[in-house]
């Protein structure tokens, strides 16, 4: 099945539903969004990368703002930086990029403050290299995320378990596009972070439902 290009969705969104799947259904089925400190950091971080550049040095090009999508996942998305390294092996044309030799393609992000102990930023990364590898025919098997707060990049393999977590959640955002049902509410670690919190207000509607279902068991 090939999704057509009005049905694909935002790459952006996908990190949104590994985060946390309410928050992707607010965001993305109730179009709600709120402004906090942690989103306001990460607009700023992005703002030059987001202007689109191009780089060139000796053996590797970098690309800022290039427009990707896969129709056979149903993904689109805007890169914040792709490198291109010259490397030994078949030689091809990469019409994405301009180029023609042999490339490794290597997707970097850039995110506000310090790694994180949930994968949504792997998600984000992988779906990249999946829309990349769909576009130009060339395996993407790593990449990098900038993160603001320890200036450094951290390193991510696109492992087949990553690949097969990505996927799934790419599926399961577009079952729930399809349905419209918004994703029940959860109570996890990182709602006090989310700028959503309040719209979503978990602990509340978890004390609904199990109000309700004590109604039911008493009669």
């Amino acid at each position: 099945m090939l999704y057509s290009e009005e049905d694909c969705i935002a790459i952006s969104g996908l990190q949104h539903m590994a985060f946390c799947k309410r928050q992707w259904g607010l965001i993305h089925l109730d179009q709600e969004w709120a402004e906090n400190k942690l989103t306001a950091e990460g607009k700023t971080l992005h703002e030059r990368v987001d202007e689109g550049y191009r780089e060139f040095r000796k053996g590797l090009r970098q690309y800022s703002g290039l427009h990707v999508r896969s129709f056979a996942h149903g993904l689109y998305g805007r890169l914040d930086i792709l490198e291109a390294s010259e490397t030994i092996g078949i030689s091809r044309e990469i019409p994405l990029l301009g180029l023609s030799g042999s490339w490794n393609l290597h997707p970097v992000e850039f995110k506000r403050g310090q790694p994180k102990k949930h994968d949504a930023d792997l998600v984000q990364l992988c779906a990249q290299a999946l829309c990349i590898t769909e576009m130009t025919g060339l395996q993407v098997t790593d990449g990098s995320i900038f993160y603001g707060e320890i200036r450094r990049r951290i390193h991510v393999s696109f492992t087949d378990s990553l690949i097969e977590r990505t996927l799934l959640l790419a599926r399961d955002a577009h079952h729930f596009l399809k349905s419209g049902i918004l994703p029940e509410a959860e109570i996890l670690p990182h709602c006090k972070a989310c700028s959503l919190n309040e719209m979503c207000m978990p602990r509340t509607q978890q004390n609904q439902r199990i109000s309700a279902y004590h109604r039911e068991l008493l009669g």
